[in-house]
């Protein structure tokens, strides 16, 4: 008896579990997005945020976007906006290129601030907000990606 309610209650178990990750992960993100260092204490989330894989997905969603926003297709089910996409091609490809150099490190803020980018839909990716807006937090997201030293070196 004990082991069918096991077997039953098993994936209640499992989907509590994935709650909690995920607010485990909401609270660290927003305290890594905080700070410019991470602490030692959030090294868990830091390791899977600059983890290669997930680079890489990131970096594969940008080409994609820029990719949804040519001229010569007809528009697709994502709300991208397109013109500031097509005006921004430029930075985002860049942007996706130096996710995708996994031979170069790069900061846990940074790619959160990309993960934001491609999530929220009421960002500059997707309201039309025009392009300078795209384009000013393409530039501070690049920026957040660098690792830089205490006394601006980059490493």
């Amino acid at each position: 008896m004990v082991a069918a309610l096991k077997r039953v209650s098993a994936p209640l178990h499992g989907w509590e579990a994935r709650r909690a990750l995920r607010a485990a992960r909401r609270a660290a993100d927003e305290e890594l997005l905080a700070t410019r260092l991470p602490p030692p204490r959030l090294a868990w989330r830091r390791d899977e945020l600059v983890a290669g894989e997930y680079r890489l997905q990131l970096g594969r969603s940008l080409t994609d976007v820029v990719h949804g926003s040519d001229e010569r297709f007809l528009p697709n089910a994502s709300p991208i906006d397109r013109g500031a996409v097509r005006e921004c091609r430029s930075q985002l490809l860049e942007l996706a290129s130096r996710l995708c150099d996994l031979d170069r490190a790069v900061m846990p803020r940074g790619v959160l601030l990309v993960q934001r980018l491609l999530a929220d839909t009421g960002g500059p990716l997707y309201a039309r907000t025009g392009t300078r807006h795209l384009a000013l937090e393409l530039t501070r997201t690049r920026q957040a990606l660098e690792r830089v030293g205490t006394n601006g070196d980059r490493r």
